[in-house]
This record gives structure tokens, sequence and C-alpha cells, in this order.
């Protein structure tokens, strides 16, 4: 069973096709929102697919000063996990919104801690602080998504439970397989991040079976063949709990 650990529906150009996609290729999919409004919207298109998981969330870029999270409260109870969330201060520049990323990334950790939740992680430019906020908490399987930070952190991470995704940039970039060679195998998921990142990262617009590429990479680095690859993050995102 294939794993798309992070993916966003709102990139897709066709989503009735990235749709067909995923069930001709019986991906597991987590889908994260951006808003509380995308959030709704996903949840009452797509909710009863076996295949969608879809996560609560708002993303760093787009909390602002109005931002509160006392709508979301009895919802979180109901979602599948809570994502995406986190902190930017790398591609955000509205430096003056990053201490209501840390009051809101805080908020979410709580009330994740609190519902039993697993996070889905955004950490550009905050990868210590993001570190600093989760170790307040016992989540026990938070998922750091598309990490680039600096990798003498990354056992700190995993001391904390920490799943970490690989995505469409293995095999363009050197800090990614730098990070593939420090996890152990038991702690990788893989993700896309949606058609547009993945075009982003090579130029080429694709579709979530672009997973098995993603696999074939790790696999290479691993020494592992590409199917007990897969069975291993399958069974990796068994252990998430994702309901």
């Amino acid at each position: 069973m294939l794993i798309n650990a992070h993916d966003h529906f709102n990139f897709y150009k066709d989503l009735e096709s990235g749709l067909n996609t995923i069930e001709k290729n019986k991906i597991i999919t987590l889908v994260n929102s951006m808003t509380f409004e995308e959030y709704l919207e996903l949840k009452n298109k797509h909710s009863k697919n076996p295949l969608i998981k879809i996560g609560l969330g708002i993303h760093p870029w787009k909390v602002d000063e109005n931002t509160n999270l006392s709508l979301l409260i009895e919802e979180i109870k109901n979602c599948d996990f809570i994502g995406e969330i986190g902190l930017d201060f790398y591609w955000d520049k509205r430096n003056e919104m990053y201490s209501k990323q840390k009051i809101i990334f805080n908020e979410f950790l709580s009330l994740a801690n609190e519902n039993k939740k697993v996070v889905n992680i955004h950490t550009k430019g905050a990868e210590r602080e993001v570190l600093n906020f989760l170790k307040q908490y016992n989540l026990k399987t938070p998922i750091i998504h598309w990490y680039s930070g600096d990798l003498s952190l990354i056992d700190e991470y995993l001391s904390i439970g920490a799943y970490f995704t690989i995505g469409p940039d293995a095999g363009y970039s050197k800090t990614t397989n730098e990070i593939i060679n420090i996890l152990p195998i038991n702690r990788i998921l893989t993700e896309t991040d949606g058609p547009t990142s993945i075009e982003w990262v090579n130029g080429i617009y694709a579709e979530s079976d672009y997973i098995k590429k993603i696999l074939e990479y790790i696999s290479n680095i691993k020494k592992i063949s590409p199917s007990d690859l897969e069975e291993q993050i399958y069974k990796n995102y068994l252990s998430l709990n994702i309901k």
C-alpha cells in the first residue's frame, strides 16, 4: 500500500484526475488544509473515501492578527489528524506575524495533545523553535513535513517520536539525500506535497503516483527493494494510528 503522508488537493489542476490516480494506485493520502474553510470543504467532499484522511489546520502563511481557534475546537475532536500547522520564518516574510504564528501553533499542539491527534508540521526556518514547542507536549508520532533544516536536530526530533516525510526533492536535494541516510527506516514516510510541489522541484506536473519514484530513490540509498520499502512505510503509517 502506497502512502502519501502530505498532500494538498487545492494544488491540483484536475482534481478528478488526481482522485482517479489515488484510487487506481490505492494510495492512502493525508490531505492537509490550510484554512478552516478549506477543511470543511474537504470534509464535505471526501470524508467517505477510505483512502483519504483529512487534516484540520491553519498553515502558518494563513495566520494573521485575527486568527483564533475558537471555531475549530469541536471539529478537532472529529478530524483525522491536525495539519498543516507549524512555523515559517523563511518563506513568510511577515516578521510581525511570527509571534502570532507561535501562539497559534502552541494552541494547536495543546489541542492535539488533549485529543490524541497526529500533527502534520511545517518547520521552514524555525526548526529549533518547532522542536522546543513539541518537547512541551507528549505527542507520540508528530509528522515532520519536508524537513530541510539543521541535520543535527534530527536525533532530537526522533527522540520525541517524530516521523519524517521524504518528498519530491529526493534525488534533487543534497540535504534531502543526507536526511534519507540519517533516518532509520522505521521513521520514514513518503509525500508529494501536491502536484505543483513536484513541478516546482523538477518542472514536471505529476500526481500522487510520483510516490513510486520517491520510493525507488529512497530504496537505492537504503539498499532495500522498493516493494520491501513500500511495505515498511505502510507499517510506519499504521503506527501513527490515524483512525
